[in-house]
């Protein structure tokens, strides 16, 4: 708070950008894509749309969401009728078109991201902001802002040396005592 002021605190990557959460997510998006024969291959290209904010991946995700729409309302209305080959061939098609696709720009998209090391770099940083060029300055020991500072305890000053003055008033102070003295003296004898 006090001080020269301090460059924003670039949070630093980890060490290892293949954490189990991260390993958990991509394993959970490729299934749900998988599993659902296409229909819901638009969840990772999400996902990957709203991490990486690449107009790219936007597109691609609607894309995505439009084909796998199409395949849902056409098989929801030839439900009841047969479909011919060519029909059953191109539906499927698609199908695997969409899965393989979308998991696969997916993974190799997200693995990318994950091994750049600019990515730890936070989205609020101001524009032309360069985080390697920050002089940062190291935090004070203590990060506890209610502890007490620790004071050490007041010196205790030497014992003072008489300057030449006191040591004179003594000398007249002891000179005027030994004077009352023998003067009770010379008055009690007489």
């Amino acid at each position: 708070m006090y001080g020269p002021p301090q460059a924003p605190q670039v949070p630093q990557p980890s060490k290892s950008p293949a954490s189990g959460g991260r390993i958990a997510l991509l394993v959970l998006f490729s299934l749900l894509a998988l599993l659902s024969c296409g229909f819901l291959a638009w969840a990772p290209m999400l996902r990957l749309a709203i991490v990486t904010r690449r107009a790219m991946d936007w597109v691609l995700f609607g894309l995505t969401f439009l084909v796998a729409a199409g395949l849902f309302t056409y098989a929801g209305v030839t439900g009841d009728e047969e479909p011919t080959t060519t029909e059953s061939f191109v539906a499927v098609g698609i199908m695997v078109a969409l899965v393989a696709g979308s998991i696969t720009y997916y993974l190799v998209t997200e693995i990318r991201r994950l091994d750049r090391p600019d990515t730890a770099a936070p989205a609020f940083l101001p524009p032309g902001y360069d985080p390697g060029a920050a002089v940062t300055v190291p935090s004070p020991a203590s990060p506890n802002p209610y502890a007490r500072p620790v004071v050490p305890p007041p010196a205790v000053p030497p014992p003072a040396v008489p300057a030449p003055r006191i040591d004179q008033v003594r000398a007249e102070l002891d000179e005027l005592s030994d004077l009352l003295r023998h003067k009770r003296e010379d008055d009690g004898r007489a």
